[in-house]
């Protein structure tokens, strides 16, 4: 007996299409390790320049502090330090750790290993446990860089307004009304007053 030509041909074609779907899945999973590895390297940009905003913000407000704060400005120096204390907690919460929520290498090596799966399966089921980690990680990433630019933004505020605060205060001299002429004495003469 001989096979048939079609049977021979969906074999072959059954045959060349398992090793394309190998070939594939090969790729992909050579780049989604690609972009696992830069998502962690834009997660770690940000949270350095995180960092950066919470170092500048704390410098900012140690040098300048409590001594912008003065009653002939009404207190305005407070508003400096009002923002680099928002720069520093809008900085935090992009710092804040997050939790990814995909099976860590632990548990997929612990379920996986005796899985009915077979290997297609797995093949297909760990590429998207990548895509899922990778998906997650640049969410968390995009959130922590809505908090760094916020804490930005609150730093070159609060820059600006100590700048206005420090001219405030060497200009309040002049119309502060704590600023009361002194009584001026009369000079003392050392020759004793003539009297009549």
């Amino acid at each position: 007996m001989s096979a048939s030509p079609s049977w021979i041909s969906r074999r072959w074609k059954s045959r060349r299409s398992a090793e394309e779907r190998a070939e594939r899945i090969r790729i992909l999973n050579a780049e989604l390790d690609v972009r696992r590895v830069a998502s962690s390297d834009r997660t770690k940009t940000i949270e350095t320049k995180a960092t950066f905003v919470v170092a500048v913000a704390a410098l900012l407000a140690s040098v300048t502090g409590l001594s912008l704060v003065t009653l002939d400005t009404y207190l305005v120096g407070l508003i400096p330090l009002g923002l680099m204390i928002a720069a520093v907690a809008s900085a935090m919460m992009a710092l804040w750790p997050r939790k990814l929520d995909v099976p860590s290498a632990r548990s997929l090596v612990d379920t996986q290993v005796e899985s009915p799966k077979t290997a297609d399966e797995l093949d297909d089921f760990i590429l998207e446990v990548k895509a899922k980690e990778i998906t997650k990680r640049d969410d968390q990433t995009e959130e922590r860089a809505k908090h760094t630019t916020r804490g930005f933004k609150f730093v070159f505020a609060g820059l600006v307004c100590t700048l206005f605060v420090v001219a405030l205060n060497t200009l309040s001299p002049t119309w502060s009304p704590d600023d009361k002429p002194q009584p001026s004495q009369a000079p003392v003469s050392p020759q004793a007053p003539a009297t009549p």
